[in-house]
């Protein structure tokens, strides 16, 4: 069976000012309506029952997860007292699911990605589960790229391996980190670099053996708390080991050091939403490639970002600007610049603003 494991940690920061400490981007609307989880919850919900999923998030989004996710059981509703990054995420996962079902098969996606087309994403989600029912395998999703990204990280496709359905499954050569303008493009144009998707499918055996291989500090320390997971007593056992587990992500901590490692490529109009200047592939654009979210007004504007729900805006005269207004702040910054929004957090708690944060 496919169980889901959704990862809802992290704080946002990118988002700000809509985002904020007590509400990550994972619980906003970014596109209306629904909030980001409920999206992921609900996107997958055709293969994978809420009795088969779990969420991962930070003990300050607990309760907003819960008021999310009704559905979701109390067991499976797993609360990180401190962000470890994303390896001690998933083996804290993986071992509680060896208890539930040790021949189970587990998907691990982030709460705060779009995918437009969701059909072909439950078609390869489907096909990742049978390829790594069979072996021990560790599979990706790689998303065809259709620019030069320098905001992601990449994964070479190595040769192809097999066929399950319509999707192709190919050997991972390697992965490689965010790279500079004119590495995008030649990636772009070699057509074997995919970008890394973040999304993940193995066999809960598999992924348990490759924490033992590669990062055995971690999983020992999973063993010793093992006996309390799906227990009451398992809040307790997991704050003993976050004071002591590495922060490592499962990128670097196993899919970069292990050698049985496959992808699956998909086009599947995926969008990490990883900064406000990402929004104007998700809210469309007018004929001057104006994005907006609220009733917003241009003139002789061309290229911005803006938005401004509780309010009327005008823009006027503008170019390639992000404006984002909320009750108590306003944020204005130069497109080319969305990726530093996150320095905020620390400049605001410098001035004595940390209320904001």
């Amino acid at each position: 069976m496919i169980h889901a494991v959704i990862m809802a940690g992290g704080s946002g920061t990118r988002f700000w000012p809509e985002s904020r400490k007590s509400r990550p981007k994972q619980l906003l609307s970014i596109t209306g309506g629904r909030t980001m989880i409920r999206a992921t919850v609900e996107r997958i919900f055709p293969i994978v029952p809420f009795a088969r999923m779990m969420v991962v998030t930070g003990a300050d989004h607990a309760d907003l997860v819960r008021e999310q996710l009704p559905e979701l059981s109390a067991d499976m509703l797993v609360v990180e007292p401190q962000g470890r990054n994303t390896a001690p995420c998933i083996a804290l996962a993986a071992y509680k699911l060896r208890k539930k079902d040790p021949q189970g098969i587990m998907a691990v996606l982030p709460a705060d990605h779009l995918i437009g087309k969701e059909e072909e994403f439950l078609a390869a989600l489907t096909a990742g589960a049978e390829v790594a029912q069979n072996g021990s395998r560790l599979l990706t999703f790689g998303i065809i790229p259709n620019r030069p990204e320098t905001g992601f990280g990449y994964l070479k496709l190595g040769s192809a391996r097999m066929e399950v359905g319509s999707s192709k499954v190919f050997a991972v050569e390697r992965f490689v980190e965010k790279p500079d303008r004119v590495t995008a493009e030649e990636y772009l144009a070699d057509g074997t670099y995919m970008w890394n998707s973040g999304m993940f499918i193995w066999s809960v055996s598999a992924i348990i053996e490759a924490f033992e291989k590669h990062l055995p500090a971690l999983s020992a320390a999973m063993d010793d708390i093992s006996p309390f997971l799906n227990t009451s007593r398992e809040a307790e056992a997991i704050a003993r080991i976050y004071e002591e587990v590495e922060a490592i992500s499962i990128d670097y901590g196993i899919m970069e050091r292990a050698d049985n490692v496959l992808s699956i490529p998909i086009d599947v109009d995926w969008n990490d939403v990883g900064s406000w200047g990402s929004l104007e592939d998700v809210w469309g654009k007018d004929e001057s490639g104006n994005a907006s979210k609220g009733t917003v007004i241009f003139h002789e504007s061309v290229g911005c970002i803006v938005s401004s729900p509780g309010k009327v805006a005008t823009i006027i005269g503008a170019e390639d600007l992000i404006v984002v207004d909320t009750p108590d702040a306003l944020m204005v910054c130069r497109k080319d610049r969305a990726q530093d929004v996150r320095r905020l957090q620390e400049i605001l708690r410098e001035r004595g603003h940390g209320k904001l944060l």
